[in-house]
């Protein structure tokens, strides 16, 4: 059965319904818990370990704490089998459930880029006014991306919209060149260099390592270990 509201639609070819929203308290959650995770990872160690409850060697456990909150940022968020529901509404399956972006309503777009051996692994992130985010790139059963859809959505936002969206997304979706322009549809948002790319995951290293060691350093002192 398909309706034609937008609140909610079905897919001739799936019976699941696809309603603005979903994914929101997935994405809360799955926020949360990329907070939660080095604090986590930090203190139980650190209070089992005071209390001779465990060996002091979970105290390393601060050393992939960011790393771990790192993916859980990503791909919690991650969506495959992407497919468009009547109202604008693109829906894909997620590690957390299912996220359905409502395409007339997005107010950030930006783009992952996780450089790889043989090739570069390429998504936009979209982010609608309901508070779901989903991280895609291709439409279920080919090899369509959904820049095409994205970009029309866009395009058809009223002025003063204010959409934020990011210097390389701007470059996939070629879009640069409205961002310049006065009717305030769209906001600049931030720009990386494209030759940073592929020094992404080394910078991160740089930054994550100094601040993992740290928290060790700190975890080790407040047990009494050395």
């Amino acid at each position: 059965m398909t309706t034609n509201t937008r609140g909610l639609t079905a897919d001739s070819t799936e019976t699941t319904p696809a309603s603005a929203g979903q994914g929101r308290t997935a994405r809360l959650a799955a926020d949360s818990s990329v907070l939660l995770i080095p604090v986590v990872m930090f203190a139980v160690p650190v209070v089992l370990v005071r209390a001779g409850r465990i060996s002091d060697g979970y105290l390393i456990l601060n050393l992939v704490s960011l790393l771990i909150s790192g993916l859980v940022a990503v791909y919690a968020h991650m969506g495959w089998h992407a497919r468009l529901h009547d109202g604008g509404l693109l829906s894909a399956r997620t590690l957390t459930g299912r996220h359905t972006i409502d395409l007339a309503r997005l107010t950030k777009v930006g783009r992952l880029e996780v450089p790889g051996q043989t090739r570069t692994d390429d998504r936009l992130i979209l982010t609608d006014a309901h508070g779901v985010r989903v991280i895609l790139n291709k439409l279920r059963g080919g090899d369509e991306t959904i820049d095409v859809l994205v970009r029309r959505a866009l395009m058809a936002r009223p002025a003063g919209a204010g959409v934020l969206i990011s210097d390389r997304a701007a470059e996939r979706l070629d879009l640069r060149t409205e961002l310049t322009r006065p009717h305030g549809r769209f906001r600049p948002g931030r720009k990386i260099r494209e030759g940073l790319i592929g020094f992404l995951p080394l910078l991160s290293l740089f930054v994550m390592a100094p601040v993992a060691f740290g928290l060790l350093a700190l975890a080790v002192t407040l047990t009494d270990v050395i």
